[in-house]
């Protein structure tokens, strides 16, 4: 390969790169966590990073089973929370005294269910509604 070919491909590789790099950044929320319905998993001022649904990521970190997502709750005015897909549209689903009965949308719930209301109490929440699924979290500074 001469000179000229080896400089347009590394040209092409570092635009491809700063798309990439882009599409990613563009992909990303972060949220800050106020309750305590995550609990153990996540804890009130800790901040979570998820990948918008409608993004080009989002493509590929599609909702499912034991996901944390984020969600614009629709018991809540769509105000924005965070909770543990367990069910897909269509399962029913139990744990113990709970349960919610099969039907479109997603079974969403906290992990510290004293603490959450979800769909325990309000039903399923439409695919729509879900708004990107976290793949990270941040813990606060400690004093």
């Amino acid at each position: 390969m001469d000179t000229r070919a080896r400089t347009l491909a590394a040209l092409i590789g570092a635009a491809t790169g700063v798309a990439v790099g882009v599409a990613a950044a563009s992909s990303l929320e972060r949220h800050l966590v106020r309750g305590e319905s995550m609990i153990p998993t996540l804890r009130p001022r800790d901040t979570v990073i998820s990948v918008r649904a409608d993004s080009i990521l989002g493509r590929f970190l599609r909702p499912r089973r034991s996901r944390i997502a984020v969600i614009a709750l629709p018991w809540e005015h769509d105000l924005i929370g965070v909770k543990r897909l367990v069910a897909e549209p269509g399962e029913p689903w139990e744990d113990g005294d709970d349960r919610v009965a099969a039907g479109p949308g997603w079974v969403a719930v906290g992990d510290q269910r004293e603490l959450s209301t979800d769909s325990r109490h309000h039903g399923r929440v439409p695919a729509d509604a879900i708004r990107g699924i976290v793949v990270g979290r941040v813990k606060p500074p400690t004093s």
